[in-house]
């Protein structure tokens, strides 16, 4: 087994990369398998290092030291690679995937707790080629997410701050735009949204929960049509969507399969966990292809799924 810790200095709002290196040289010190730390210089250079490392052919874990975008181009370039499995190390503000996990999230921060651990294959979602492993938007809540790194560099604010502030900027901007849609070949009503969302895990965005029920490892995609809704609406709707509430948004579409067809009247920017692809028709969909994920032994994803199912089993 090999082990390598890709590092992005440029994650969250100082470099800790050195910080994590002697993390590293600590935590594998004695250990007789084969290591390697590598800083990232820019986009894409993750994605480059995995599939280098890859070539190889042995089995390989590699961890990805850094926010949401460090562990989308690991995964990016793991995708389908069964000899290769992926972790988050998290540096970066918002480490959303990582939620999914509940109180387990932070044991992640932890190295030695990703030592020898157990993994799984985790389905991937497919957007115009870029592969997510957590969720995929278009619309305001895109918009927001990339506005966001403007007030990240603010003194005092966080990441949650800075989407909230991005997330009132983009009201007084303009909140729906014109789609045609189609889920499973099914058109979805209207000719204007504010919010198109395929989820595989929970949450994005610094924390909102849009999809509370996603599960990652279920062969399903969770997707939300929100068509246009006025801006006194999209103020409550923004905090039932933040708190896990979609389902009492009586504007919502929800629909659970495999594919989301787009079609814009211009460019738009997609949200694929974090990075931007930008498109005009957009398929957003379900992946033959798979990611390998390892995590602390004992932690889970499953929620209140697992806490039903062990009572059931305790009956």
């Amino acid at each position: 087994m090999r082990h390598l810790f890709i590092m992005n200095p440029h994650a969250g709002k100082y470099d800790r990369s050195q910080e994590m290196l002697e993390k590293v040289r600590f935590t594998m010190a004695g250990r007789r398998e084969k290591w390697e730390a590598v800083r990232t210089t820019g986009p894409g250079h993750a994605v480059a290092l995995v599939e280098e490392a890859a070539q190889r052919g042995d089995p390989l874990r590699v961890y990805a030291c850094g926010g949401d975008g460090t562990l989308n181009e690991v995964v990016n370039g793991a995708a389908g690679r069964e000899h290769v499995a992926v972790t988050h190390c998290p540096m970066g503000s918002g480490n959303d995937f990582l939620r999914i996990f509940g109180q387990d999230a932070g044991r992640f921060r932890q190295l030695d707790q990703l030592l020898d651990t157990p993994q799984t294959a985790m389905d991937l979602i497919n957007c115009n080629g870029r592969y997510s492993l957590n969720v995929c938007s278009v619309g305001f809540d895109a918009r927001i997410g990339f506005g966001a790194p403007d007030f990240k560099k603010l003194p005092l604010i966080s990441g949650s701050a800075a989407y909230q502030l991005s997330a009132v900027r983009t009201i007084i901007k303009g909140i729906h735009l014109p789609y045609r849609v189609e889920v499973d070949g099914e058109t979805m009503p209207g000719e204007r949204f504010t919010l198109l969302c395929a989820c595989n895990g929970r949450f994005y965005g610094g924390g909102f929960n849009p999809s509370p029920d996603a599960m990652p490892d279920d062969g399903l995609l969770n997707f939300i049509v929100i068509p246009a809704v006025s801006r006194l609406t999209v103020a409550a709707l923004i905090q039932k969507f933040a708190r896990g509430e979609i389902g009492e948004i009586p504007q919502a579409i929800l629909r659970q399969g495999r594919e989301m067809k787009i079609h814009c009247d211009r460019v738009s920017a997609v949200n694929v966990d974090g990075e931007r692809v930008d498109g005009q028709e957009l398929s957003i969909a379900l992946s033959d292809k798979k990611v390998q994920f390892f995590y602390p032994a004992g932690a889970t994803w499953q929620g209140a799924r697992a806490c039903k199912e062990k009572a059931c089993m305790v009956k």
